[in-house]
């Protein structure tokens, strides 16, 4: 795997990352309480939505273009065109405001307009940066930026500063994120075209729906549940979601490190089946972590719930399915990547309209019907149908081998994890130490058992580390 280090680096940035939002998590449920801090991730949803609005797939377009052999200036470009989408938004926010607080339960449209500069300039700055063919950059910003955020938040909400808090560290840690990133940033030394300003939009024109399908399968479910339920359990949801998507953080890595490396090659004009190899590549390492992960989840998610709090383990079987759904959500986020990279928008542009429709009809229905149980159904059962079409679409433009072996061995390796872990659990108490335990032990037998299961997977590992294992090479 030629990329795994840049892999690695992006899945360890992103794991810290992810833990010090866990820590920061425990602290804002147990302080905040579960209504409170349901009212701080509501606003968080509507930031997301209200997001893509200001950038209508600018930040793809601008990843795109900046990732080709292209001596166009889309640096300054896009920032003017992000520059200017802002302010629409903004514009639009504050006239909606009375509506918008009404909505949230929060006098907070002035903290949304706020909170929504420091996000799109982060993001546009780690779109720069992947098309420039540093994601270890990006990779390095994410901890960077979560650390930051968690630090300021704790510190705020322990001294008595509340929601307010919560929003602020939100806020200082965008900023210090995007300052670091802009370092790293190279802007060509010409200015910008009316070329470059159509190139964008001409990707943008379709790559925007992406943004909507993403947030869609991120967060239209708590849109919904904020309408049926009440905070208290929107909190929870949030917590078994978060929870899934730390196993999902491998998956999303390889999709980033190798999209760049794609795009270049297709606007090289190199073989298509240089991109299928990094596509069976990425197919088969997809599902590295949260093969597991599901397993795990689902022998000890009910007690992983209640470092959050006595009332969240409530929430155990929303885990298990949503954890599934980021594991099919993973594999279709592979095909669709490896579409984008190829130059066909408009086939993600299809499969994302159709993503969009089904996932938004089933939430209302289902949410209506069955509560928080059945939004999660709805997310489950929309990325099962994106991962077919994704599958459909990718292989009219590329033959796409499916790893099934290699797959099957985590699925078996997973297995005998899961053996050791029953064993374990059903011989010693159900307890937060104990688990911690156990969840060592079952990744020490995953990892083991894949090693010697795969022969792929040991000389992958060989070929990535630092420095060489002779009990791997030599196998």
């Amino acid at each position: 795997m030629r990329y795994g280090r840049t892999s690695m680096v992006n899945f360890l940035s992103n794991l810290v990352m992810s833990f010090s939002g866990f820590v920061a998590t425990i602290f804002l449920t147990r302080t905040l309480g579960q209504e409170q801090y349901g009212a701080y991730v509501v606003v968080l949803s509507v930031l997301s939505w209200v997001a893509i609005a200001g950038t209508l797939g600018l930040p793809q377009a601008v990843r795109k273009r900046v990732s080709e052999s292209d001596d166009g200036n889309y640096v300054v470009s896009g920032a003017l065109a992000q520059l200017g989408l802002y302010a629409v938004v903004a514009v639009f926010l504050w006239i909606a405001r009375p509506y918008l607080n009404a909505f949230m339960g929060l006098d907070a449209t002035w903290i949304l307009i706020l909170m929504l500069a420091v996000r799109l300039g982060l993001g546009f700055v780690r779109n720069v940066l992947d098309g420039q063919h540093l994601v270890h950059v990006t990779s390095v910003l994410s901890p960077i930026e979560w650390t930051s955020r968690s630090i300021v938040q704790v510190a705020l909400v322990l001294s008595g500063f509340g929601i307010a808090g919560a929003f602020a560290g939100y806020i200082v840690g965008a900023i210090v994120g995007s300052i670091i990133g802009m370092y790293f940033v190279s802007i060509p030394d010409r200015l910008p075209s009316r070329h470059e300003f159509y190139r964008l939009k001409s990707y943008a024109q379709f790559s925007w729906l992406s943004s909507v399908k993403g947030r869609t399968f991120l967060s239209m479910d708590t849109i919904i549940l904020a309408v049926f339920v009440s905070n208290s359990l929107i909190a929870v949801y949030e917590v078994a979601w978060n929870l899934a998507s730390l196993f999902a953080i491998f998956g999303a890595s390889i999709s980033k490190t190798l999209f760049p490396e794609m795009s270049k090659i297709s606007s090289d004009e190199g073989t298509v089946d240089e991109i299928a190899g990094l596509l069976q590549v990425s197919l088969a390492y997809s599902g590295l972590f949260i093969i597991p992960g599901l397993v795990g989840a689902a022998l000890l998610g009910d007690i992983v719930l209640t470092i959050y709090g006595p009332d969240f383990d409530v929430g155990y079987y929303i885990l298990l399915v949503l954890t599934f759904a980021r594991l099919l959500y993973g594999y279709m986020g592979q095909f669709l990547s490896t579409i984008n990279a190829l130059n066909y928008p408009d086939l993600t542009f299809y499969i994302n309209v159709i993503f969009i429709v089904v996932n938004l009809t089933l939430n209302v229905i289902l949410t209506w019907q069955f509560g928080w149980y059945g939004a999660a159904a709805a997310t489950m059962m929309s990325a099962g149908i994106g991962l077919i079409l994704g599958y459909y679409f990718a292989k009219q433009v590329i033959n796409v081998s499916i790893p099934f072996s290699e797959v099957g061995k985590q699925c078996l390796s997973a297995g005998i994890m899961a053996t050791v872990v029953i064993i374990g659990r059903f011989n010693t108490a159900d307890s937060l130490p104990v688990v911690v335990v156990l969840v060592g032990i079952g990744a020490a037998v995953y990892f083991a058992s894949l090693l010697v299961l795969s022969e792929e997977f040991r000389t992958t590992v060989a070929d990535n580390l630092p420095f060489q294992l002779p009990s791997i090479v030599s196998k």
